[in-house]
């Protein structure tokens, strides 16, 4: 019997429905082989899940084959030439093939002589498949480009998922995994850690990646944490776009996020006071740590931490250093200015805070309605510019980059109303927390870790910085009202 190499291809769901599945073409390929009263030794199948570096691949072991058992072949089977070659570079590698081994390429749906016309006639049919692939190339493009100026995202993203609605692909929230990218965009904006220290927190809180693999991986956390898409927006060949979709990740969050990554925020968990927690009072760099080994008057070697700026080294710098032990003490004498003594005195405080919780509602509320007429004014904006797109008086980049502008603007009004929005009670309570805290952070500060130091600083304070060997704090409110403060129950004032 006849020996046949044949090639199968489907490039699209759409082509199975119309009768050109892998099954189908086999069918008719076997047949025709039967017709010529031969049979198939090898089968090549290509599925339209088959990238194009695959296809090349199975292309090329093709070719390989037949040039190897070209005397025991009496011809290659392709059920038509738009399954044969999907570019001009195939079909002239097929052409080639033939001539070389003078192994003859069939096509039982579109027969043609061995005849100029018949080469001719192939050759036609092989330009209008690739131009038919450019197309379909060119027309998908485009349909991703519309898709994502619609505001959906392409792809999959850790956190979302695709749900098909009437025919249409949109995106949701991943009730599992959304969550999770919450919680790693909230530690490591308003906690010291770094990617390591990160896949190691999540970690110990059970929060993993997947089953297999429950670890999150440093580059998976760092591309997470870069990815605009958590904030509502979708991107196109470099551009993003304003998304239809609830964002996982507020923006203030994001940008927190984002201004560490950039260096203005780095961090040394292992050294307390390191890097930009603490600043320089005299030129305002950041005021960097450093560990020292000394040898001690009876021959042990110990470790001591010293804390200077980090531009010192320039003329006219003072060049004094502080250990991390003076710091340390300078916090404890800090905390106890802070610290009330008397019961009474802090009771009355705690009703100071309340009252002046309530005098605040009726800000609360004139500020939502400025914002509630911010949000009015840049909804009719956004208005104004979809009109002007549609009568073509801008062109479609300006358009993204208008309405994104726009959308990040709409979006930190919202923040901002929902943080307002807060009943004003909660308010005053998350207050009196505050001062509680106060009251006991001598002892938390003896028994806290550097991580749990930083933290403690940061709630605190708005900013310390470091005078020569003198280290000045700038509380936070309401910590500053207890800051060189002098109470007096019986005037109901505060004096600074």
């Amino acid at each position: 019997m006849k020996q046949f190499v044949a090639w199968a291809r489907v490039s699209s769901v759409k082509q199975q429905k119309e009768g050109f599945s892998l099954e189908d073409q086999e069918a008719r390929l076997l047949e025709f082989a039967g017709r010529l009263s031969g049979t198939i030794v090898k089968l090549y199948r290509i599925a339209e899940t088959a990238s194009k570096r695959q296809e090349r691949d199975t292309f090329r072991e093709l070719v390989a084959h037949v040039k190897k058992h070209a005397k025991t072949l009496d011809g290659v089977l392709f059920v038509k030439v738009d399954r044969a070659a999907r570019n001009i570079r195939d079909w002239a590698d097929l052409e080639e093939l033939a001539e070389q081994t003078k192994v003859p390429l069939f096509f039982p749906d579109q027969p043609s002589g061995e005849t100029p016309a018949g080469r001719m006639q192939r050759r036609m049919s092989a330009v209008f498949a690739s131009y038919q692939t450019d197309q379909q190339g060119t027309d998908v493009k485009a349909g991703l480009k519309r898709r994502v100026e619609s505001g959906l995202p392409l792809g999959r993203h850790f956190g979302f998922r695709n749900v098909r609605v009437n025919g249409r692909s949109l995106v949701e929230h991943d009730p599992i995994n959304a969550p999770k990218v919450k919680r790693i965009f909230e530690l490591y904006a308003y906690q010291p850690h770094t990617l390591v220290s990160l896949a190691d927190a999540l970690a110990r809180q059970g929060v993993i990646y997947t089953d297999r693999r429950p670890r999150f991986p440093k580059a998976t956390l760092f591309d997470l944490l870069t990815n605009r898409h958590y904030i509502g927006e979708a991107r196109h060949s470099g551009v993003w776009y304003p998304g239809k979709f609830e964002p996982i990740v507020d923006l203030a969050t994001f940008q927190a996020v984002q201004d560490k990554f950039g260096g203005r925020i780095y961090r040394k968990p292992q050294i307390t006071f390191a890097s930009c927690l603490i600043r320089c009072d005299h030129c305002g760099h950041v005021v960097t740590g450093e560990k020292v080994r000394k040898k001690l008057a009876d021959g042990t070697i110990k470790e001591f931490t010293y804390y200077r700026c980090a531009q010192n080294h320039r003329p006219g710098h003072p060049p004094a250093r502080i250990a991390e032990r003076e710091v340390d003490a300078q916090a404890l004498e800090y905390f106890d200015r802070l610290e009330v003594k008397d019961p009474s005195v802090r009771q009355w405080i705690v009703e100071v805070i309340r009252a002046q919780a309530r005098t605040a509602g009726e800000q609360n509320r004139q500020h939502r309605e400025e914002l509630g007429r911010q949000q009015a004014h840049v909804e009719g904006k956004l208005k104004a510019l979809l009109d002007l797109r549609v009568e073509g008086e801008i062109t479609p980049e300006e358009y993204a980059g208008k309405r994104r502008e726009l959308h990040e603007r709409q979006t930190a009004i919202r923040l901002q109303l929902e943080t307002s929005d807060r009943d004003d009670r909660q308010i005053a309570e998350q207050a009196v927390q505050a001062f509680e805290l106060s009251q006991s952070l001598k002892t938390r500060w003896k028994t806290a870790d550097p991580a749990a130091k930083r933290a403690i600083l940061d709630i605190l304070c708005e900013s310390v910085r470091l005078n020569r060997r003198k280290v000045l704090y700038s509380a936070r409110k309401p910590f500053s009202l207890l800051e060189n403060a002098t109470l007096s129950r019986t005037s109901g004032q505060t004096r600074t």
